[in-house]
Order: structure tokens, then sequence, then C-alpha cells
């Protein structure tokens, strides 16, 4: 019978998907069971050592720490499978997760392609998306949760009278105690809105509110106040200054 097989560390690494540094630490934790060459001392493996091994490593990708695994060699049938069912329910966990991550990761995907529609077509004659606006009070405590988890939930409201002041607000939320701000009616389908791109200083100071009212005169709107809904926040490309961005409707007086 042929001598059986043994592999260098660097054979086994990249079997095991990790690196050669992980199976040492793992070796100096008790993890991973290793012999040595005898003519030059290098570590090596056998083919039962990597399946050993790759158990620990497919342990540690689901997230089971080092600590944890520490006494898997000395596991029963009965405690191995005890330790299968909080794996199971931690990934579990750990998929419903990623998938509200990935739902997230989607919606921010389509407000920058709305981000980069309108910076790219300009102000276009379109009824609001959003359908009101309820005041923000930094009191109440469900708004944290809420915009961190859902920051395009962030609304604003503009006066055309008053350009320059910014009134925060929360976008399509029915939380209790929140006084409404505005809300789309049934009229508002006889008044001429404009949706556009705004933009807004991080620091609120300064917004291109008063441009886009001016563009909505040209356009032949007597603008009465813009309503918008938060997009992102980037740095401009050509002077470095960063802004929020709103996807934004100026809605003018009812025609005549």
């Amino acid at each position: 019978m042929e001598p059986a097989k043994r592999y260098d560390i660097g054979d086994a690494a990249r079997y095991l998907d990790v690196a050669p540094s992980t199976l040492r630490y793992w070796e100096s934790e008790g993890l991973v069971r290793t012999e040595r060459n005898p003519e030059n001392d290098y570590r090596q493996y056998s083919l039962h050592s990597l399946i050993d091994a790759s158990e620990i490593a497919f342990y540690r990708k689901l997230g089971v720490s080092v600590k944890e695994l520490k006494g898997y060699h000395d596991l029963t049938i009965e405690a191995l499978d005890d330790t299968l069912e909080r794996t199971a329910t931690d990934l579990a966990r750990r998929i419903a997760e990623l998938d509200s991550m990935k739902l997230q990761l989607e919606k921010q995907q389509e407000l920058n392609a709305i981000a980069k529609d309108l910076a790219e077509h300009g102000a276009r004659f379109s009824a609001p998306a959003v359908t009101q606006l309820r005041a923000l009070d930094y009191r109440m405590p469900e708004i944290w949760q809420l915009l961190v988890s859902e920051p395009w939930r962030y609304g604003i409201l503009i006066e055309a009278a008053h350009p320059e002041t910014i009134v925060e607000a929360l976008a399509d939320t029915d939380l209790p105690d929140a006084s409404p701000l505005w809300k789309k009616t049934p009229e508002a389908a006889h008044r001429p809105c404009l949706e556009c791109l705004l933009r807004v200083s991080l620091d609120a100071s300064e917004s291109t509110a008063s441009s886009l009212f001016e563009e909505a005169r040209r356009q032949g709107i007597r603008p009465s106040r813009l309503v918008g809904s938060y997009l992102l926040s980037a740095t401009e490309p050509s002077g470095g200054q960063r802004y929020d961005y709103y996807r934004a409707w100026i809605i003018g007086e009812p025609r005549t």
C-alpha cells in the first residue's frame, strides 16, 4: 500500500479557502491537528486532518466563535446536534437581517437612479409621488428608528413666499401625534406640478429652492410651495461640496 498523501500548509489553506495564518492560529487554539515533516519540520496535513479542518472552516463561516469551537472535538452526537440547532437559529436570524438589508439596498439604488435621472434631464411636469407630509417632532421617539431604517421618509416643505425657510417633515407616515402639514387632495389634479431635483447644504443654510421656483415661473407655473422627500447625500463632482438631494415637486396655484 502506498503511503498516505500529505499536504503542505499552502495546499491545505487553498483547499479550505482560508489563509495559512488562519490554519496556524486554529492549530495554536487546538482546533486543527497537524503533523510535522520529519525531513524539514514543515507542517503537513493528512486527508483526515483536512476533513476535520473543513468542519472548523464551515462553522467559522457560519459565525461560530473560536472560543465556542475549542471543545468541538469533545462533543458527543447529542451535544453536536444542540450546537447545530443553535447555529441554524442564528443563521436564520442572519438571513432575515440580510434580506432586510438587501431590500434597503435595492430601495437606495432606486432613489439614486431617480436622482441621476432628474439631474440629467431636469425638471418635468409630474404629479407628486408623496401623498402627505406631517410635522417632524424630535421629541417623538418613533422617528429615530423610522428615519434610520427608512431615510427616504424624511421630507421637507418650502413655501414659495419664503424659499429660505425649510420645514422638516415626515413623508407618507401615520405616526401618532404627527401634525399634518400638507396632503395631496383630488383638487391637486387642477394644479400644475413640476418635478425637480432639490439640493440643500448639509447645514440647511442654503438650497436651490429659489432657482427652482424661478424655473417654474419660466414654465408658466405660479408656484405656491415645494414638497419633497430625501433621496441621498453626495458630493458635487465640480465644486466638491456635499449636499442632501431631494426628489421635489413644485406645486402651482390652481389653474383659472
